[in-house]
């Protein structure tokens, strides 16, 4: 017959057993919840690189660097190609602008992406053009912007790259990427607006839009 004595040693063991199972972590190792990469957004020129970097993010809430575990992949290798390490070499040849989408993956776990933009260089000029000056209320415009690099004459359509000034957000607002916007409905005939794009540090002219 069991003893007093061995039935508390056995009953303790068995509570700590139990605690141990219901502390997440406590036997079970963190799981990869989600992978993020860095830097997002880049724009870079032909004659640069770009080091990338990938982290995973654990189910405890730890993180841990990827960059070199992870699987690197470019969506448009005629623009730039990234190889095992996250370093991304954009091809020697860019004619203007390109894009490519940059993923890294690991595991089960969803891939990360970041867009990376390669030009041929820093733009000697930027033309910026709108489809109307003189827009009404509530309707659509469209904005165009031309960019000259060195070594060539021809214009290369730089629109879905350029960073966006507006001095009026409220009566018209322009989201980086796309070259369309509509005028409120409520702005005031009469009211200016001054609208320029940036890319690589070169600004453009201003074009100047009177609601009608």
């Amino acid at each position: 017959m069991s003893s007093p004595e061995r039935n508390v040693k056995v009953i303790a063991v068995l509570v700590l057993l139990a605690l141990g199972a219901g502390c997440t972590g406590f036997f079970v190792n963190p799981t990869l919840s989600s992978l993020a990469v860095g830097p997002q957004g880049q724009t870079i020129t032909s004659s640069t690189t770009l080091q990338m970097s990938a982290t995973g993010n654990y189910s405890d809430g730890t993180t841990k660097d990827l960059t070199g575990k992870a699987l690197w992949s470019s969506s448009t290798t005629s623009c730039a190609s990234v190889n095992g390490s996250g370093l991304v070499k954009p091809v020697s040849n860019v004619s203007g602008v390109c894009s490519t989408t940059i993923s890294a993956s690991f595991g089960t776990v969803s891939p990360a992406t970041t867009s990376v933009t390669v030009s041929a260089g820093t733009p000697t000029q930027i033309t910026l053009s709108a489809s109307t000056t003189t827009p009404a209320r509530n309707t659509a415009l469209t904005f165009k912007a031309l960019a000259t690099f060195p070594g060539s004459s021809a214009q290369q359509d730089i629109t879905a790259s350029v960073t966006w000034t507006n001095s009026d957000t409220t009566d018209l607002m322009l989201t980086n990427g796309s070259g369309t916007g509509t005028i409120a409905a409520g702005a005031v005939s009469g009211t200016a607006i001054n609208v320029s794009a940036t890319f690589a540090g070169v600004t453009s002219n201003t074009v100047t839009l009177t609601v009608q």
